[in-house]
């Protein structure tokens, strides 16, 4: 298997890679990175629109990343090698694995479609940290969440540690960011209660009257949920913690949520 081989810095695949990097580039390109070979072999198989692959010989030459820059090739997308040191000044980890995949951010549109009408839903309302809601992401597809929709204030849902750490639930799951008022007049018309996570709220195992169909709202880091979802909840509900713990992180706290959902059999 030979590639064409990219030697300069400037070149064009190497600058739209980077630029990638950047949240402003990305929605102006409409596309984002996703690295490694895990990602890259969980994007495949999600059938992702990919526009190019970079990859270094000692990756190309492994067995997996060989399978990878095969199946790459064979649905027509571009394959590159490239040295160590150019790749390392496009990835957002400390160790490359020396494979790049440049790919197609899903239309809103389409996602929006995606979306189902009954089960459960989540809200993520100003989440900061792109780890927190990539860790989200992924626990929610696992749970068997129907859709993940974000307000403005959170991380982008693109940013290459977003989409590390949703480690390919992102490719599989329904993933929209969204106005506040969007998002709530998309539950209106499906009809959905909605439960709000609040440290002040009802004890969550205690609240027998949840029902689907169910939108939860998952709020910041330090400040919870907005006002704004707080004056639409139906309800307030917490998770009990013992005297003295100040606080519990919102992506561990949403794993408990949405599989406390599914043991209610409240998912599609």
């Amino acid at each position: 298997m030979i590639l064409k081989r990219i030697t300069s810095k400037d070149n064009a695949y190497l600058k739209l890679a980077r630029s990638l990097l950047q949240k402003k580039y990305r929605q102006q390109h409409g596309a984002f990175i996703i690295e490694g070979i895990r990602l890259a072999e969980e994007a495949i198989a999600a059938v992702l629109p990919l526009r190019f692959v970079l990859v270094t010989e000692a990756a190309a030459l492994s067995p997996r990343g060989r399978q990878v820059v095969a199946a790459c090739l064979e649905r027509g997308v571009p394959c590159f090698e490239t040295e160590e040191p150019l790749l390392a000044q496009i990835s957002d980890t400390q160790h490359s694995q020396g494979l790049l995949l440049a790919a197609d951010c899903p239309l809103p549109l389409a996602q929006r479609e995606r979306i189902p009408a009954d089960g459960c839903l989540l809200i993520l309302d100003r989440l900061a940290d792109p780890g927190n809601v990539g860790s989200v992401i992924r626990s929610a597809y696992a749970a068997g969440i129907g859709a993940v929709l974000l307000n403005a204030g959170c991380a982008d849902i693109y940013n290459p540690k977003t989409v590390r750490s949703a480690m390919g639930a992102l490719f599989k799951l329904p993933v929209l960011s969204l106005a506040d008022e969007q998002i709530l007049s998309l539950l209106r018309q499906q009809r959905r209660r909605i439960a709000v996570s609040a440290a002040e709220g009802e004890d969550l195992f205690q609240c027998q009257c949840l029902r689907a169909p169910l939108a939860w709202v998952l709020g910041a880091e330090a400040t919870g949920a907005s006002d704004f979802w707080r004056r639409q909840a139906d309800w307030l509900l917490g998770l009990p913690m013992t005297v003295g713990a100040e606080s519990l992180n919102v992506a561990a706290a949403a794993a408990v949520i949405v599989y406390e959902s599914r043991r209610r059999g409240l998912m599609v």
